[in-house]
This record gives structure tokens, C-alpha cells and sequence, in this order.
């Protein structure tokens, strides 16, 4: 299997536990841009996005603890709270005072609690197909392989959940978001901790939304169990906000839809 990938740099710091901290320097010009993903992907899910938008930022992907190449946290201290300490340590880590913001579900959360909490560090933000709170709890998930037999088996897997992804999107989840186990097989590169439970499920952001200055770009995708009804009431609710919908893909619009989604962006960032 072969993948073409942007110029991408192997970077790593310390997060604000004393954690190793991994992230994806895609390189480009003009204002940082830092994306974050959601609860089953990691930084190589925004490698189309980010090939299409260097021209106007330098792009930036973390690995939450716990995901990619970050290290797992013995106490399973994974609340979106953490994950928003560990963006200020990789923001003091870089150099920059400010910043835009993108984030893809869960990623969305911590942009939106970063924003709210630190607003004058975050010059535009956008939120990709999330709700501000959740009638699941944190143990209601739907069930997910814990392994595959060979990489064909995850290809499978990834069109399956991923059905309007293009091949070149589907080989480059198989080929970077799994890894070896002891066993012979290939498991997705998290914590199994996330097999059980998503901590972000107890999460209520509704008050932070008032709270976030910057101009904000909310991004529905119109196969998503996602509700784009929920997502026109959270723009009433930040200052400044607006929200478009992207056709032609489920919830993890950066794999399915990268191009309708680069394009959004682009237009949003000044």
C-alpha cells in the first residue's frame, strides 16, 4: 500500500501533566491553525485538510493523550479539561500568543472550552459537527472492534464506518491510525481505555459559547447523527458565529469530506 502525504514534521512536547505530547507539523505559511480530532481518530485525520490549506496557515495537529503517538495517561485523566491543559502546554511549546482553532467532535469541545477560557489567544474558530452536550453517558458507546486481523480488514472496517471516503482517505487511516499488537493482529492507536468510555459525554458547553469572542465557524454534516437543529441553536449563542452545512458526509467530516470542509475554512479565515 503506498499514500502520498504533505511535507509533514514529527514533533513532541511536554503536556501540562508532564506527558509526552506528539503532533503533526504540516507546515505553511501566515497564522497557526491547531487541529484537533475526536474520540476514534488521531492527528493523521486531518492530513487532506491540512494539504489544502498551508497556503494560508501553518498547520498544526495534536494527538490527544492517550491517541497516536502521546502518551497514555495510568490514570485515565482524559477530560476534555486535560486535554485543554495539554493545548496551552503545545501553544506555549510553539511560541504563539495566538492562534485559530479547529476541531472535529470532541476536538471541537476542547477548541470551544480553549476559547471561551483564553480569549485573547484564539483569533477564529472553527467547530466541526459536535453538540454542546450529550443525553448519552459516558459508558452508552456503540460497539467497536478492538482488532483486525490484517490491514485489508481494517480497510474494510474504515469504509464501512467512513462510506464517503475516498480510497486514498480510507489507505491513509489504515496505514497511520493502526498499530501491531503482541498478538499479530492491528488495534486502533488509543488507549482501550476509550473502548469503555468517553469521558467528554458528562461535558455541558452550552454557557462557554457566550463566552467566546472570537468569530466562529460551525460546520454540520448532513449524514451526521449530529443535529443540525441543535447546531443552528448553538450559533444564537456565541457572539459572532455562523453555521454551514457539508454535504456528502458522516460525522468525521475530515475523512469523509475534506475538500468541502478545506473549502468552508478557507473562506472563513481571514
Amino acid at each position: 500500500m503506498t499514500t502520498a502525504t504533505p511535507n509533514v514534521q514529527h514533533r513532541y512536547t511536554t503536556g501540562s501533566a508532564g506527558n509526552r505530547l506528539h503532533y503533526l507539523d504540516y507546515g505553511g505559511t501566515g497564522r497557526p491553525l491547531v487541529a484537533m480530532h475526536g474520540v476514534t481518530g488521531n492527528a493523521w485525520n486531518w492530513y487532506a485538510v491540512a494539504a489544502a490549506l498551508t497556503d494560508r496557515r501553518h498547520v498544526y495537529a495534536m494527538d490527544f493523550r492517550g491517541y497516536g503517538e502521546s502518551q497514555w495517561s495510568a490514570e485515565g485523566a482524559y477530560t476534555t479539561s486535560d486535554h485543554v491543559a495539554d493545548l496551552n502546554a503545545l501553544l506555549d511549546s510553539i511560541g504563539e500568543s495566538s492562534v485559530d482553532l479547529i476541531g472535529s467532535s470532541w476536538g471541537a469541545l476542547v477548541a470551544i472550552q480553549y476559547a471561551a477560557e483564553n480569549p485573547g489567544r484564539v483569533g477564529q474558530l472553527i467547530v466541526v459537527d459536535v453538540e454542546p452536550s450529550f443525553e448519552q453517558g459516558e459508558t452508552d458507546l456503540f460497539p467497536r472492534p478492538t482488532s483486525y486481523a490484517d490491514a485489508d480488514d481494517v480497510a474494510a472496517g474504515e469504509a464501512q464506518r467512513n462510506p464517503n471516503a475516498s480510497p486514498e482517505m480510507v489507505a491513509m487511516m489504515t496505514a497511520a491510525t493502526y498499530a501491531p499488537a503482541g498478538d499479530g493482529t492491528l488495534v486502533p492507536k488509543h488507549d482501550p481505555f476509550f473502548f469503555e468510555r468517553w469521558p467528554f459525554r458528562s461535558d455541558d458547553h452550552w454557557d462557554r459559547l457566550g463566552k467566546v469572542q472570537a468569530p466562529a465557524l460551525l460546520l454540520h454534516a448532513t449524514n451526521s447523527f449530529v443535529s443540525g437543529d441543535v447546531m443552528g441553536q448553538m450559533v444564537s449563542r456565541f457572539a459572532d458565529a455562523r453555521l454551514v452545512e457539508i454535504p456528502d458526509s458522516g460525522h468525521v467530516v475530515p475523512v469523509e469530506n475534506p475538500a468541502a470542509l478545506s473549502a468552508a475554512v478557507a473562506s472563513f479565515l481571514s
